[in-house]
């Protein structure tokens, strides 16, 4: 109740304007986001179309590299070198604009209605966790926020506690692609297996650079008993 009305006071004080046309209202009008480019449904590893082929969903990893993941589906709609693209994460994320993240999450429920995704009921959503003195310091967890949204949205539990991130790294955009894998070894744990086993799970996190953050996160997730990992991203 107090955030919502900080919220409403902040929107008062400070109208929101489309990070694209600068119009006031909303962060991005209907208009801009009719310029968003949606990029089609890949394999998370080798990065070919991955369409819909019934039983198997838009963005099933290929068999060719299910052995090579423990992520059997990823949907991330937008190209981050878009400009408005990438203003939008970097605002949401950087600039702690709260409030984007019922606009973006509008976003990914479109994109996995459009590609006609179905999610299984009682799947749990879990966030990428930051390290606490990084929450602490940011102030939230974008992914938090991101998946609150899309738990709401899809009307699926969310999980918040069961996964956790036990060592501070710096951030994996500073990093060649090799040193991010190296640089999320072991940071990962599960503090309640109980909560995983024989359960379907969706990751969420902003933006998938190498994967190797949401590879690692799959990995603990599984080994915990989850028995099947989805992955959703903002960008890619």
């Amino acid at each position: 109740m107090i955030l919502r009305l900080k919220n409403s006071l902040l929107d008062f004080l400070f109208p929101p304007y489309c990070m694209g046309c600068k119009k006031e209202g909303t962060f991005l009008c209907q208009p801009c986001k009719t310029t968003l480019p949606l990029l089609p449904p890949v394999c998370i590893e080798c990065k070919q179309m991955s369409p819909v082929r019934p039983p198997l969903p838009a963005g099933h990893t290929c068999k060719h590299c299910k052995k090579n993941t423990p992520i059997s589906v990823f949907l991330s709609p937008f190209p981050y070198r878009h400009p408005l693209v990438s203003r939008c994460i970097h605002e949401f994320k950087y600039r702690r604009i709260r409030s984007l993240s019922p606009v973006i999450a509008d976003l990914l429920v479109s994109y996995l209605r459009y590609y006609h995704t179905p999610v299984a009921p009682h799947t749990l959503i879990i966030p990428i966790p930051l390290h606490p003195r990084k929450e602490r310091v940011r102030g939230f967890n974008q992914a938090m926020l991101l998946a609150n949204e899309l738990s709401k949205k899809l009307s699926l539990p969310i999980d918040e506690q069961t996964l956790v991130r036990i060592i501070a790294t710096p951030p994996q955009a500073m990093l060649t692609a090799r040193s991010r894998r190296e640089n999320v070894q072991n940071v990962f744990s599960v503090r309640n297996t109980a909560e995983l086993r024989g359960k379907s799970i969706i990751l969420v996190d902003d933006v998938k650079t190498t994967g190797a953050t949401l590879k690692q996160a799959a990995y603990i997730l599984k080994k915990a008993g989850a028995k099947k990992i989805w992955a959703i991203t903002i960008a890619h």
